[in-house]
């Protein structure tokens, strides 16, 4: 009877680490692999890839934002939201990405700069320190402190979904 105490109880230990393993990047752990892409660096074959990107196995990204993997840039901002889209509902349906997972997924890509042109992603905030900052897609020349009437930063293509704001 005691062994089968023990035996419960290493049983629930396991059970509760391995919970706890799996929702580590929910909390914001992603021990081994830098980018929590959920592709360990060891066999991440691209290391640096965004947050809320959907990658292969590799780690390589299966929309990437430059343009589609065949060569060339997205056709336009459209493209891009199309790619995202159906990866992602192809990842929904085999059970790999749940459905908040989906629509944070699908909510970066709506709110990215890829496949525009003259475009970018602009975060700004007052001018006083430790103040939040705010972020937005709009054109080059309205991200400055003439228009905005706050310090402004380009930060290039990409997302804004999650604001960027580091400030």
């Amino acid at each position: 009877m005691t062994r089968f105490r023990s035996l419960s109880a290493w049983c629930l230990v396991i059970v509760g680490a391995l919970t706890l393993t799996a929702a580590a990047p929910a909390f914001g752990a992603c021990s081994g692999d830098a980018d929590c892409d959920g592709v360990l660096d060891a066999f991440d074959l691209c290391p640096t890839t965004p947050a809320l990107e959907l990658v292969s196995t590799s780690g390589c990204s299966l929309c990437p934002c430059e343009g589609p993997a065949s060569g060339g840039a997205w056709a336009n901002h459209t493209a891009y939201v199309n790619c995202v889209t159906a990866v992602a509902n192809q990842l929904y349906l085999a059970h790999t990405l749940t459905k908040t997972q989906k629509t944070n997924v699908l909510s970066h890509a709506q709110k990215s700069t890829c496949g525009t042109t003259n475009i970018l992603c602009c975060t700004w905030s007052k001018l006083v320190y430790g103040s939040m900052g705010s972020c937005a897609v709009m054109a080059p020349t309205n991200c400055n402190f003439t228009v905005l009437r706050k310090w402004a930063e380009n930060r290039g293509t990409g997302s804004c979904y999650y604001n960027p704001c580091t400030w």
